[in-house]
């Protein structure tokens, strides 16, 4: 299941990766498409974040975790070309896996209350 395609939920999931390092919904969505598709603008495009947005994001994480999660192998001044290092990849599969308990507990909370 291509987890871009789910609806992210009303309030907000943020999960600690590292500590004190967090990674919420839309940074794991634009993670998961550049991994898929390997260019910064098509990836900002389908995960709906404006591209110099998507970018400060990728800066953003590449500053606060351990290591790099996106790397941009031609260094170009706007680049497009980008992938996920290993620690990238790593990382947004933890993601997924520790924010699909929480995604089922809400959508089983808002079925609840309809």
């Amino acid at each position: 299941m291509k987890k871009a395609c789910m609806t992210p939920p009303d309030c907000c999931v943020i999960i600690e990766m590292e500590k004190g390092v967090t990674l919420g919904y839309r940074k794991a969505v634009l993670l998961n498409e550049i991994e898929a598709l390997g260019s910064l603008t098509k990836a900002a495009r389908v995960s709906k974040i404006d591209q110099e947005h998507a970018l400060d994001l990728i800066q953003e994480m590449n500053e606060s975790f351990s290591e790099p999660l996106v790397c941009f192998p031609h260094n170009a001044p706007f680049p497009d070309h980008v992938a996920l290092t290993e620690k990238g990849m790593v990382t947004v599969k933890q993601y997924w896996r520790k924010f699909e308990p929480a995604w089922f507990s809400i959508i089983q909370e808002r079925a609840r209350h309809y």
